[in-house]
């Protein structure tokens, strides 16, 4: 076990786990969430008090499988953000899934189990029961950031496998939010060039060209506009109401009949992280950059651009620099202070529902979203969710953007 503690950058950065496997016979170029591959990304982990983070990864194969995994810490620490990577290994026997909870790790048992007396009985020793893949530690207390998977052979080298298979599962008080980590599938190239991943295989190409494939061209996000009720909270009038009837569901005042006002109306009462939100919906986005360097420990950076589209097809935009590391609610993009006149808001964009594509001008990003509903009385449930992914960066540059990984050398 080895922990890394960086220089200080924006936002922290990103984690790489490995593991052995055999060679892929078929090349692929397109990013998945469902198949097997050969990178694995999470790009959200959380353990941070308010939330704590189970990760599953599956080993697909007939064959035993090895890890070397390495979590990023993206937290701030006296409001400047830490570089500080923590690597740990795993061993996966065939077809063999493991899982553990970020925030305690989990520590080689024999003699863990499920069974008392005869009977299964939950407990602390049961939630870690079963097959040992090595011994995993905690993150650092208030963890953020990043884990990543890179599939290696024995020696260490990095192999176009395609065996594992993963899911993160964010708990937040009652919640549980859960997304597929996103594959990269590798090919017969994979780590040619060492311990420098090359992601330049094309999308749906039938030869193999590229090492792994290429990251994608535009992420794809369909979402409510923010700080819109939700229609199944307001239909079930546990939203806004008019409050000259206290019945009639409404957004605005504009709703409601004149001289009545909407009482307990779409609400964001707080811009920080833990909103205070009432008949609300806001959306929220994790993003990394496809590039990163292990090795020199010198974080990577893609300016991205916003096109949102609300009903009528009317376009809006918006664009930032993801560095690292980032994440945000939608309406923190241009207005953290009033959520209402952001660009990706009910009022500025004038329908319930709306489609952002994500485009990187200079790299390519990676990402998961997440979705909090309130009613009127401040309730609230979380889910999180893939984004749908739209071609490859490096075919979509015209073969000029070329997206690497460097591993730290061995």
């Amino acid at each position: 076990m080895r922990t890394e503690k960086r220089g200080a950058f924006l936002s922290g950065l990103c984690g790489v786990a490995v593991a052995l496997g055999m060679m892929a016979s078929i090349a692929q170029g397109d990013v998945s969430t469902e198949r097997g591959a050969s990178i694995l990304a999470f790009p959200k982990v959380l353990a941070n008090g308010a939330s704590d983070t189970i990760i599953q990864i599956t080993n697909i194969s007939n064959n035993m499988v090895h890890a070397d995994c390495f979590y990023v810490n993206a937290q701030k620490v006296g409001g400047v953000p830490i570089w500080q990577i923590t690597d740990f290994q795993i061993w996966l026997t065939k077809q063999q899934p493991t899982h553990w909870q970020v925030s305690t790790g989990r520590f080689v048992n024999p003699n863990d189990s499920c069974i008392v007396n005869g009977q299964i009985e939950p407990s602390a020793e049961c939630a870690d029961a079963g097959i040992d893949p090595g011994a995993i530690p905690p993150v650092p207390e208030g963890f953020i950031g990043e884990l990543k998977c890179v599939e290696v052979d024995v020696a260490d080298n990095p192999i176009g496998g395609n065996h594992f298979k993963g899911e993160a599962t964010i708990r937040t008080g009652g919640d549980a939010a859960k997304y597929n980590a996103i594959g990269i599938q590798g090919t017969d190239l994979a780590g040619e060039t060492a311990n420098q991943l090359l992601l330049n295989q094309p999308e749906g190409s039938t030869d193999v060209v590229g090492q792994y494939n290429a990251c994608p061209n535009v992420l794809l996000l369909n979402q409510f506009t923010e700080g819109v009720t939700d229609p199944f909270i307001l239909a079930s009038g546990l939203g806004g109401t008019c409050d000259g009837d206290g019945k009639t569901p409404c957004q605005s005042d504009r709703d409601c009949p004149a001289a009545e006002g909407c009482d307990n109306g779409p609400q964001i009462l707080d811009s920080n992280d833990n909103l205070d939100l009432i008949s609300a919906t806001v959306t929220d986005l994790t993003l990394i950059p496809c590039t990163e360097d292990f090795e020199n420990s010198t974080p990577a950076s893609a300016t991205v651009q916003f096109q949102i589209y609300n009903e009528f097809e009317e376009m809006f935009s918006f664009s930032t620099t993801v560095t690292c590391w980032a994440d945000f609610f939608l309406f923190q993009l241009g207005s953290p202070k009033n959520p209402f006149s952001s660009v990706f808001s009910f009022p500025i964009l004038g329908t319930t529902v709306a489609h952002t594509r994500i485009i990187p001008i200079d790299g390519a990003v990676l990402g998961v979203a997440g979705v909090t509903r309130a009613d009127a009385e401040g309730n609230t449930t979380r889910v999180a969710l893939n984004l749908h992914m739209e071609g490859d960066r490096f075919t979509g540059s015209g073969g000029t953007v070329v997206d690497q990984i460097t591993l730290p050398a061995h």
